[in-house]
């Protein structure tokens, strides 16, 4: 019996580690370990690693670093986004795309997954090509 992997459809044993240690964060993927400096982006990748699959509307994922963006993504009458709403969807796009940008720069392979595997815009998700664990 592999030890590690209890079923199917039970828990798997993590593929690596995206964890926050004061200022950096901790990754660790396919045996390779890099550290970087913390940043919004990394917080919202981290949010949506240990919740993989999961849709957040951006401005959730907003609020999770910042309380007060949680309602900002009011739409008009007429079935369009606030200003503001646009704002925070571009803001948060950008700082995850800036954040895989910084992780591939240090791991290729994992730059590689992380732009496969991660979606922007008025929703935000993390989702792979076969289900994967991180320890987050």
């Amino acid at each position: 019996m592999k030890r590690g992997r209890t079923s199917a459809t039970g828990p798997q044993r993590p593929i690596g580690t995206f964890r926050r240690q004061g200022e950096y964060w901790t990754i660790v993927y396919a045996g390779v370990v890099v550290r970087l400096r913390d940043t919004k982006g990394l917080q919202y990748l981290g949010h949506l690693l240990r919740h993989p699959g999961r849709a957040f509307p951006v401005a959730e994922l907003a609020g999770v670093l910042e309380p007060r963006s949680a309602g900002a993504c009011a739409w008009d009458g007429k079935g369009a986004r606030t200003d503001r709403a646009e704002r925070i969807r571009k803001a948060v796009t950008n700082r995850i795309r800036q954040a895989v940008a910084r992780i591939g720069a240090a791991h290729e392979a994992l730059g590689l997954h992380l732009g496969n595997a991660v979606h922007t815009g008025g929703r935000c998700m993390y989702t792979p090509e076969r289900p994967l664990r991180w320890g987050v």
